[in-house]
C-alpha cells in the first residue's frame, strides 16, 4: 500500500501538470497565431530583403543580403565556394590573408588575391559605418581561416582522436552505470509498483540516449569535413520543413507548422484527459456512481471538450471554421444513409453504459454465444468464450436480442444435474448417496441446500434431477463435470446400479400362469428403510477414498506433477534437450544458459505443446524454482532472453526434489 502522503500528492501533481500544460496551450494559441497567419497589412514583412549566411566548415560567420542583380543566396554561394577552394588549395603551413580594397566608394574583401564579396549599403548594420563593418567581417574571416588551417594539421587530428577516445570511454562508463541503476530500479518495481520508480527508470533511459547523442554531435563537431556535412544536412532539413506544403483556407502551412499544430492538438488531448480524470475522480466517484456511468460521462465530457478545443485551436492558427459547416453537412448525410448501423451501435452503447443491463465481468449467453464480458465500448462489446476466444459483438445485439445474464444482480445460480438409477435401487439410499456427493464439492453452496427431485419413471430408470447452487456461473460446465465424477464414485460405493436402455419380453399362457400362481410361494416384500436400519447390505460400503481419490475426481490440479516435472527437466538437460552453453551479450558472458525462445520451440516439438502451453511450462519451472533469468529481471518469456537451471549455479545444491 502506498504511503498516505503519496496518495495525497498524486492528484496535486496531476493538477499542477494540467495547469502548466493549459498555460502553455493558451500561450501558443493566443500569443502565437499572429506569427503563423499571413498578414499582408504589414509592409515591412514584404520589403525586408532576404539574407543568406557565409559559412566555413559548418560555422556561420555573418549574413549578406540581396544586391541589385544578385540574390543573397547567389552572393553567399559564391563567397562560400571561394573560402572552401582557398582552404583546400593552400597548404596548411602557408597563411591565408584577408585584404580590403576600396573602389568607387565600395569596400571589397579579397582572400589571398581572390575576390570574395563587396560590402554594400544593404549589408550594413544599423548605426555602423562601412569601414567598421568591413573591419569586423575581416577579423571574423581571418580568425575562421586560421582556425580552418589549424584543424587540418596532423597535430590537431592526433589531439582530436585522443579526445574522442577519452569521450568514448567516459560515455561508455556512464552508460554502464545508468544501465546498472535501471536494472536495480526494475528489480525494485517487481516488488512494489510505484509511478516514481517508473519515472526514474524512464529518466535514466532518456539520459542514456541523450549521452550518446550528445557525444556523437560533439565528436562530429571536432572534424571540419564532418561538421560541414552536418550543417548541410541540417540546412536541408530546415528548408524541407519550412517550405510551404499545403494551403488551407488561403493560408500556407509547412511541415513545421503542421508539426506545431499536431503538438498543440496533442497538448489539448493531454489537458482534456487530465481534466476528465479530475472530474471522474473528484466528482463522479465522490457521488458514488458506478464504473460504467463514470466511463460514459467521462467519454461525453472528453468528446465535448475535445471538439470545443479543436474549434478554438483551428481558429487560432488561421483555419476558416465556417468551411467546417460543409463538412458537418456531409457527415450528417453519411450518418443518415451509410452510417446508420454505426449510429445504432453508438446509441446502443450509450444505453448499455447508462442502463447497465450488462457489465464488465458478467457471464452472459447471447443466442448460441456464451462467455464473459471483457470490455464494453461505444460501438461494440468484447466477449471471451469458455474456449478463450474473443468475439466482438455489436452493441445493438444486446438491445434487440434476448440476453441471459447469470451475473446480473444476484450472481448465485442453480445448476441442474439429471441422472437415473435402476428400478431396483432403494430411493432413500439413492438420495443419501447423491446428496452426500453433492455436498463434498467445494464450489457447491451449503445454503441453499442441495436438493434431489424425483422427476418420474423412465423407460429403463428412475429419473432424478439434482439441484445445486453455485456462486460462479462461468464455472458451471466444470462443476457439472466434477459432480458427475463424484456421483459415479458414490453410487458405486453404495452399490447402486446406473441402468442402460433395455427391453424385457414376457411370454405367458393361461395354464402357465395358473401353474405359477399355485406352485411358487409369494415373494417377501423388501423394505428399503428396514434394510438401511438393520444394515442388511451384503457387504458394507467401502470408504470413498478406496474407490477414487478426490484429486482424481475433481481434477483440480492442472499443473504437471512432481514426477512429470522431473522427467521434463531430465529431457531438457539431456543430449537431445535444449542448447545449454555459455553465451555472450554485450561485454558480459553468461555461463550454462539457454534461450527462452529456443526452449519454447523445443517444448512445441518434443512435448507436443502449443506455443501458449510451452510458455506456461517455462513459467511453471520458474515458479517452482528450477530455472531463472540470468539477471532475475524477467519471468519466462518467448523472447531472446537467457535462462539458467538453479542446479548449474555454483552456490546452489543440485537437488531437484527439494527445488520442486
Amino acid at each position: 500500500m502506498a504511503p498516505y502522503w503519496s496518495v495525497r500528492l498524486n492528484p496535486i501533481i496531476k493538477l499542477v501538470m494540467g495547469l502548466f500544460i493549459g498555460v502553455l496551450f493558451v500561450m501558443f494559441c493566443v500569443a502565437q497565431p499572429a506569427a503563423w497567419a499571413q498578414d499582408t497589412a504589414e509592409p515591412e514583412m514584404v520589403l525586408t530583403p532576404a539574407k543568406a549566411p557565409i559559412v566555413l566548415d559548418g560555422r556561420e560567420l555573418f549574413y549578406v543580403k540581396e544586391l541589385t542583380g544578385f540574390t543573397a543566396t547567389e552572393r553567399a554561394a559564391f563567397a562560400n565556394q571561394v573560402l572552401h577552394d582557398q582552404v583546400q588549395r593552400i597548404p596548411v603551413d602557408v597563411p591565408i590573408r584577408v585584404r580590403q580594397s576600396e573602389r568607387r566608394s565600395l569596400i571589397t574583401l579579397r582572400v589571398s588575391g581572390r575576390h570574395l564579396l563587396t560590402l554594400t549599403e544593404e549589408d550594413l548594420m544599423t548605426g555602423i559605418p562601412a569601414p567598421e563593418q568591413a573591419d569586423l567581417w575581416t577579423t571574423q574571416l581571418q580568425d575562421s581561416l586560421d582556425r580552418a588551417q589549424y584543424e587540418r594539421t596532423p597535430a590537431y587530428r592526433q589531439q582530436v582522436i585522443g579526445w574522442v577516445l577519452i569521450g568514448t570511454l567516459s560515455v561508455s562508463s556512464l552508460n554502464l552505470l545508468l544501465r546498472w541503476l535501471r536494472r536495480y530500479i526494475r528489480r525494485c518495481r517487481t516488488q512494489t509498483s510505484d509511478w516514481r520508480l517508473l519515472w526514474a527508470e524512464t529518466s535514466l533511459l532518456l539520459l542514456q540516449w541523450g549521452a550518446w547523442i550528445g557525444f556523437l554531435l560533439w565528436a562530429i563537431g571536432l572534424f571540419p569535413q564532418m561538421r560541414s556535412g552536418r550543417y548541410q544536412v541540417l540546412q536541408f532539413l530546415q528548408d524541407t520543413f519550412t517550405t510551404s506544403l499545403v494551403n488551407l483556407g488561403g493560408q500556407d502551412y509547412s511541415i513545421l507548422d503542421l508539426g506545431r499544430i499536431l503538438a498543440l492538438v496533442l497538448g489539448l488531448w493531454l489537458v482534456v484527459r487530465m481534466l476528465t480524470s479530475l472530474i471522474r475522480s473528484r466528482v463522479l466517484q465522490a457521488v458514488g456512481t458506478g464504473r460504467e456511468i463514470q466511463d460514459a460521462v467521462s467519454l461525453l465530457i472528453q468528446i465535448t471538450l475535445t471538439v470545443l478545443g479543436l474549434l478554438v485551436l483551428l481558429q487560432a492558427v488561421g483555419v476558416d471554421i465556417s468551411s467546417l459547416a460543409i463538412l458537418a453537412s456531409v457527415i450528417g448525410v453519411g450518418v443518415g444513409f451509410g452510417l446508420q448501423n454505426i449510429a445504432n451501435n453508438f446509441i446502443s452503447g450509450l444505453i448499455i453504459l447508462f442502463e447497465r443491463p450488462v457489465q464488465v465481468g458478467d457471464f452472459v449467453m447471447l443466442g448460441d454465444l456464451t462467455g464473459t464480458v471483457e470490455r464494453i465500448g461505444i460501438r461494440s462489446t468484447e466477449i471471451s468464450t469458455l474456449d478463450r476466444i474473443t468475439i466482438i459483438v455489436p452493441n445493438s445485439e444486446f438491445i434487440d436480442s434476448k440476453v441471459i445474464n447469470w451475473s446480473h444482480g444476484y450472481p448465485v445460480s442453480r445448476l441442474h444435474i439429471p441422472l437415473g438409477v435402476a428400478y431396483a435401487s432403494p430411493i432413500k439410499r439413492v438420495r443419501q448417496a447423491v446428496l452426500e456427493a453433492a455436498k463434498r464439492h467445494p464450489q457447491v453452496l451449503r445454503y441453499p441446500k442441495p436438493q434431489l427431485w424425483f422427476e418420474g419413471f423412465g423407460d429403463s430408470s428412475l429419473d432424478f434431477d439434482l439441484l445445486v447452487w453455485i456462486r460462479e456461473p462461468r464455472l458451471q460446465a466444470r462443476i457439472k463435470s466434477d459432480l458427475y465424477y463424484l456421483l459415479e464414485a458414490n453410487l458405486r460405493r453404495y452399490q447402486i446400479e446406473i441402468p442402460f436402455p433395455q427391453r424385457e419380453l414376457h411370454v405367458r399362457t393361461r395354464d402357465f400362469a395358473a401353474l405359477t400362481q399355485s406352485s411358487i410361494p409369494a415373494a417377501e416384500t423388501f423394505d428399503p428403510e428396514d434394510s438401511m436400519a438393520s444394515g442388511s447390505l451384503s457387504t458394507p460400503p467401502p470408504d470413498l477414498a478406496d474407490v477414487m481419490e478426490w484429486s482424481d475426481i475433481l481434477e483440480l490440479a492442472d499443473e504437471p506433477t512432481v514426477a512429470e516435472i522431473k522427467e521434463l527437466v531430465a529431457q531438457m538437460r539431456s543430449s537431445h534437450g535444449v542448447d545449454i552453453r555459455d553465451r555472450r551479450f554485450g561485454l558480459h558472458v553468461y555461463h550454462h544458459c539457454f534461450v527462452g525462445s529456443e526452449a519454447v520451440e523445443w517444448f512445441m516439438q518434443n512435448q507436443l505443446a502449443s506455443r501458449e502451453e510451452a510458455v506456461r511450462l517455462g513459467q511453471i519451472l520458474v515458479k517452482r524454482g528450477i530455472i531463472h533469468h540470468v539477471t532475475d529481471e524477467h519471468s519466462f518469456k518467448d523472447a531472446y532472453l537467457f535462462y539458467r537451471f538453479f542446479m548449474d549455479e555454483a552456490s546452489t545444491p543440485t537437488n531437484l526434489s527439494s527445488a520442486i
